[in-house]
């Protein structure tokens, strides 16, 4: 079948079908800030277990991996 006897079997004119290209591109790739999160997190729990305070390092990893997913959030918007 071709592409026109199919679109009339489907009922529809065509005039909605895109045709090459993906019509709305984006023009950049968003940045993302998980692996910052999740690398601080452990690196904030293997340190506090080395000071033998696993869980506060864990929470301050934490912390600092939202503030910087957080941040890397902000310029990504800002870069529109």
């Amino acid at each position: 079948m071709n592409e026109q006897a199919t679109i009339a079997r489907a009922g529809a004119d065509g005039s909605f079908v895109a045709k090459g290209a993906m019509q709305s591109t984006p023009s950049r790739a968003p940045l993302a800030g998980g692996f910052l999160l999740t690398a601080s997190i452990l690196v904030g729990a293997v340190a506090g277990a080395l000071r033998g305070q696993a869980t506060a390092g864990l929470l301050a990893g934490l912390a600092v991996g939202f503030a910087l997913t957080l941040a890397v959030w902000l310029i990504d918007r800002a870069r529109g």
